[in-house]
């Protein structure tokens, strides 16, 4: 009988213990997730950084073969696009192509071209592209020492300027700002810097190296704001002189190497 009472006087959980239990849960689950979060973020910042160096060096290789790295947009005629994108070959029969560079002088550099030159972080308005040659360097000898700058403030006409490291060569492009228009693996004109990787992009240089890089932006990511640094506002340092960078013409492949 006495086994029989202390068996029947266990006590259940109370409504209240139970609220507690769940609330305590809920708050470790609330601390974990950002931290998840910033982990996952991390690791594809780390795949992002990856994948563009990876296309850069496949860009320096074709340079030690053929001298020059490869061409721009408006190479595209002489199947010269490092992209593919605006080779003859591509675009006579792009069903033929799974991606644009496997009809790039590119191809035989790069192992893979479904991810290589997508962000993970990306949010795919662009099928092909989240990195992005600087257009006027197109045909850029590898060993060239010029500088590239930008205003530290792009709304003032007057902003001091920053220098680069190096000269860059592919970008992490922004995928408003125009990726989404322009599929075409150039950065010119109003093109601006990705900031997905909290606030910042990678970009990779002519010297090897590969940095993140936090562009100067304004308030807003859904607006085109002064504040915004673009492609049109980067400026070339050679020869003593400073140079417009921003567009390029089909005949000046090859023109950074002796800007006039």
């Amino acid at each position: 009988m006495m086994r029989s009472r202390c068996r029947g006087s266990r006590r259940a959980f109370t409504l209240i213990e139970l609220l507690v239990v769940i609330a305590i849960i809920a708050l470790l689950i609330g601390l974990l997730i950002p931290a998840l979060s910033k982990a996952r973020e991390s690791g594809r910042f780390v795949v992002c950084r990856s994948n563009i160096r990876q296309t850069q060096l496949a860009m320096l290789s074709y340079a030690a073969d053929y001298r020059v790295l490869p061409g721009a947009y408006w190479q595209g005629p002489v199947n010269l696009d490092w992209s593919g994108r605006n080779n003859q070959r591509y675009l006579a029969s792009p069903q033929n192509f799974r991606h644009p560079l496997q009809a790039s002088v590119l191809k035989e550099y790069l192992s893979s071209t479904d991810f290589t030159l997508l962000c993970p972080t990306g949010k795919r308005p662009n099928l092909w592209f989240d990195y992005t040659m600087v257009i006027r360097f197109a045909g850029a000898k590898p060993d060239l020492d010029w500088q590239v700058s930008y205003p530290e403030t792009p709304q003032l006409a007057s902003s001091q300027r920053k220098y680069f490291q190096s000269i860059p060569i592919l970008i992490e492009e922004d995928d408003r700002w125009y990726n989404v228009s322009f599929d075409d693996g150039s950065f010119a004109a109003f093109d601006q810097f990705s900031g997905r990787h909290t606030g910042q992009c990678n970009i990779a240089f002519l010297d090897g190296s590969v940095a993140n890089f936090r562009s100067p932006k304004g308030g807003s990511e859904r607006l085109e704001e002064a504040a915004d640094l673009k492609a049109n506002q980067l400026r070339l340092h050679a020869k003593n002189r400073t140079f417009d960078i921003s567009s390029s013409t089909a005949a000046e492949f090859g023109w950074i190497n002796s800007p006039r």
